[in-house]
This record gives C-alpha cells, sequence and structure tokens, in this order.
C-alpha cells in the first residue's frame, strides 16, 4: 500500500485529504509543519509527500529543498492558496512534480498522486535495474530442445501462474538467474520490476540496508534515506541469489517478509507494506545446512513451497549445438559467417562442462574475439592449444634457457607462479569471496588482500557476479 504523507497547518485541510486518499487506498500520515515532516521522512519511508507551501517553522518550499537533497526520488506536491504562475513556475524548476491549488479538486488531486507515486517507481526502477534483458511480458528467455529444457520450462509455466514463493536449485552456471525472470516474465507481475540480489556478492554489513534501505543517519555513511530492494520490487519479484551464504539473523529478517509482507529500512521506527514475489537459488544443499545449523528450517520451509532443479549441462549436452548457435547471435555472428566444424560440435557435446552453460558460453567469446571456430574446441585438455592463447608455457622451463637470469631470481618467479595458480584456484572455489579464501587458507584477510595484490589477482574475475565480497 503506497504511504503519501500531508503535511499541513491547517487540521481540517490534513484530516479530510487523509479520509479522501485512505478511501482510495493508501496509506496516510499527517506532519503540522515541515519541521515534523522532516523527522517522520528521516524514520520511515514514504511514496509521496503532499506539502502546502506557506507554514511556520519550515515552509513548502524549504521542505522540498530538503527533501530534494537527501532523497530526489520522492515526488513532492505543493499546495498553495496564494498561487501564482511565477511560484508554479519556481516550484517545478526546484523539483515539485506537480503544483495545485487551494481549494483543490479531489479527481485531480487523485489523479496527480497516482501520477507522482509512478513516477517514482519509474526513476527507481531506471537507477537500479542495470543490464536487464531485452525481455519482455510473456517472453522466457532460456533455449534448449532437450526433454529435461523442455519439462523445465513446463514447470517455469506452471509456476509462473501463480504467486508461491520458489526455490531454484542448481549447480554454478546453470543458469538459475534466467529461471527466475522467466518466472517472472510469464507471471501477472511482469510489467513490474524484477529485482535481482546476488546475497554473497555484498558485503555482510551492507546486505540488510540493500534489501530494506536505511533511513539516514542509521549509520556511519547514511547521508541520506536510500530505498531498499524489496521496495523497489513493490508489486513485482525479488530473486534472492545464494540465499544458502545468508547470515543466520538476516534470514531470520526475511522469514518475517514472508510472513507478514513487511519491511523495516535500517534506523527506522516504523515498517511498510510490501506486496513482492520472492523467487530464490542456491547452489547449496540447504537441508545439510540446516541440519549443520547454518540455515533456519522455518526461512527453508518457506522457500521451498515450489521447488525447482535447473539440470547441469552434462545431463543436457544435445542443447550444446543450440546453445551455440544463440550465444553467437547474441555476439554478431552467424552460422554462415562463423562455421563451427562437425568435430568441434562432436567435441563439445562429449565435454562434461564442470562450469556449465556459462562456461559455453566463455568458450563461445572467446573463440568470437580471436576469430577462430577452431578455438572452440579447446575445452578441458582435450587439444593442445597455442600456448600463448590458453596454456602458457611452465614458466620454470622458460626461465631455465635464459642466461642473463640468476637462480634467486628464477626461484622467485617460479615461486609467483605457483601462487599465483594456487591463490587464484582457491578463490575459484570460493567464488571470489575473500573473507572465505582468507578463513579456509587459515589466513588473515588483510595478509590475503595484500598476497592478491601483489600476484595481481582480482577477486572480481572468480566471482559470478563480478563482484567480490
Amino acid at each position: 500500500m503506497p504511504k503519501v504523507l500531508i503535511v499541513d497547518d491547517e487540521p481540517r485541510l490534513r484530516k479530510a485529504l487523509g479520509l479522501q486518499l485512505e478511501a482510495a487506498g493508501y496509506d496516510i500520515e499527517t506532519a503540522e509543519d515541515g519541521a515534523v515532516a522532516l523527522g517522520l521522512l528521516q524514520s520511515s519511508s514514504h511514496d509521496c509527500v503532499i506539502s502546502d507551501l506557506r507554514m511556520p517553522n519550515l515552509s513548502g518550499e524549504e521542505l522540498l529543498a530538503e527533501v530534494q537533497r537527501v532523497n530526489p526520488s520522492l515526488p513532492v506536491i505543493l499546495l498553495t492558496a496564494h498561487g501564482t504562475v511565477q511560484v508554479a513556475v519556481r516550484a517545478m524548476q526546484e523539483g515539485a512534480v506537480d503544483f495545485i491549488e487551494k481549494p483543490y479538486n479531489q479527481e485531480d488531486m487523485l489523479k496527480a498522486v497516482r501520477r507522482a507515486i509512478d513516477r517514482k517507481r519509474l526513476v527507481l526502477e531506471n537507477l537500479f535495474l542495470r543490464e536487464e534483458l531485452s525481455l519482455g511480458p510473456g517472453q522466457i528467455g532460456l533455449v534448449g530442445e532437450s526433454a529435461p529444457m523442455k519439462t523445465l520450462f513446463t514447470l517455469i509455466e506452471r509456476v509462473a501462474r501463480s504467486e508461491a514463493t520458489t526455490l531454484i536449485l542448481g549447480e554454478s552456471g546453470v543458469g538459475k538467474e534466467l529461471v527466475a525472470r522467466a518466472i517472472h516474465n510469464l507471471s501477472g507481475r511482469a510489467q513490474n520490476a524484477f529485482v535481482p540480489i546476488n546475497c554473497i556478492a555484498i558485503p555482510e554489513e551492507l546486505l540488510e540496508s540493500t534489501l530494506f534501505g536505511h533511513v539516514k543517519g542509521a549509520f556511519t555513511g547514511a547521508v541520506q534515506n536510500r530505498v531498499g530492494s524489496f521496495e523497489l520490487a513493490d508489486r513485482g519479484t525479488i530473486f534472492l541469489d545464494e540465499i544458502g551464504d545468508m547470515n543466520l539473523g538476516l534470514q531470520g529478517k526475511i522469514l518475517r517478509v514472508l510472513q507478514e509482507q513487511t519491511i523495516e529500512p535500517v534506523g527506522g521506527r516504523g515498517s511498510k507494506r510490501v506486496d513482492v514475489r520472492v523467487v530464490a537459488a542456491t547452489n547449496r544443499n540447504l537441508a545439510e545446512e540446516v541440519r549443520a545449523g547454518r540455515f533456519r528450517e522455518d526461512l527453508y520451509f518457506r522457500l521451498n513451497v515450489v521447488p525447482i532443479e535447473v539440470p547441469p549441462l552434462r545431463n543436457h549436452p544435445t542443447d550444446i549445438p543450440v546453445l551455440v548457435a544463440h550465444f553467437l547471435k547474441q555476439l554478431g555472428k552467424d552460422a554462415e559467417s562463423f562455421r563451427v566444424p562437425t568435430s568441434v560440435q562432436e567435441r563439445l557435446m562429449k565435454y562434461e562442462w564442470p562450469g556449465n552453460v556459462r562456461e559455453l558460453r566463455n568458450v563461445v567469446e572467446r573463440a568470437v574475439v580471436l576469430d577462430s571456430p577452431e578455438l572452440l574446441g579447446q575445452i578441458g585438455g582435450s587439444l593442445a592449444p597455442p600456448p600463448e592463447i590458453v596454456q602458457p608455457r611452465p614458466p620454470e622451463e622458460a626461465w631455465v634457457e635464459d642466461e642473463s637470469i640468476t637462480y634467486k631470481e628464477a626461484k622467485q618467479r617460479v615461486l609467483d607462479a605457483f601462487e599465483k595458480r594456487f591463490f587464484g584456484k582457491t578463490l575459484e572455489r570460493h567464488r571470489g569471496n575473500v573473507t572465505r579464501t582468507a578463513e579456509a587458507l587459515g589466513m588473515h584477510r588483510k595478509n590475503l588482500q595484500e598476497k592478491l595484490d601483489r600476484l595481481g589477482l582480482n577477486p572480481k574475475d572468480f566471482s559470478e557476479a563480478g563482484e567480490i565480497d
């Protein structure tokens, strides 16, 4: 339910306008002047402000300026009994979304509020939604013709028609986010936002604020109110990827959202209702995580209403030629200009693909960048590729022939090469998460980061989301 703040020093107007908006389905809060309104804006989230222009303590224009400073996406409608063209123009230039003269027409007011809230939603979605697939409502965005994929498509279509919380399971790289997007695009929520959150890619101390938002001053660095992902996804879908890595405290707050459909911004004093469908995903065995005490049993049962298992690529190899053609098209190549030899296609279909569809796309992209279809066959050591492309010559073999290098220098280079491979593999196992990599190696996180910097290893290159912890 959208929340509107009415600010006016006339009690009768506040009451009358509040009743009219409540009857239209809005949650109402009121303030007698701009100073009181600022306090309310800092303690809870709102979708629209309707403010008188002339008030004691803090005028409507001053309130507008403060809102523009701390939360520019919050729409402000100004009311005045002293309307002039000059005042209206100045107010609109300073950021007001509408300007209404007293006495107002009720229907005009309701239209203005609806426009303002729709505008806020569009602004927030444009700020937040990035790298979206060019899919419209009703499109599925997944590729495959095999029996396992047809079964998956049928299940997605059935799940999309419901409002059930959905848990997507599968190995890394199988396309769990694509499945979540397909569920959203085929659902009745398709015209609203799809908000993906990678729970492992956001630092633990910032994840709560990212999900639920925060109010100004809630913690060091909170210089303005921030709208959280659940609020951005209102009337749409939120996708919580890698939820199995979320800490127990935050799991409890996710459970509350699922049970009560309310959120509470960090540092806020009030809660706000949201209408959000939750789709979650993990490559962990959540049943085992529950038994180990690392995942809440009650949250597991709330999430696992409709589980969807995404098959690994090795279980539907006949889809590989279709996927290759799809990726080539995405990368601007057609089958005629970039002909893949039959022997290469056969090799692709026999490979196990531990990185699944993500690994296949990377292989295709590499071949396109180097303009060589034959490079598609250089997977899993099945060919001996040119050393400068995939398998550099072992450093000890190259340096031993360099007469100018000393024993100490050669030893250090060999050690550096070993450490780069060793730390790189460990980062890969932990998907670029520096904290968990340090714990696995028994190192202090700072020392590990210094080591990675010296070796030129960027954790981002090993993260599924392209982000580090």
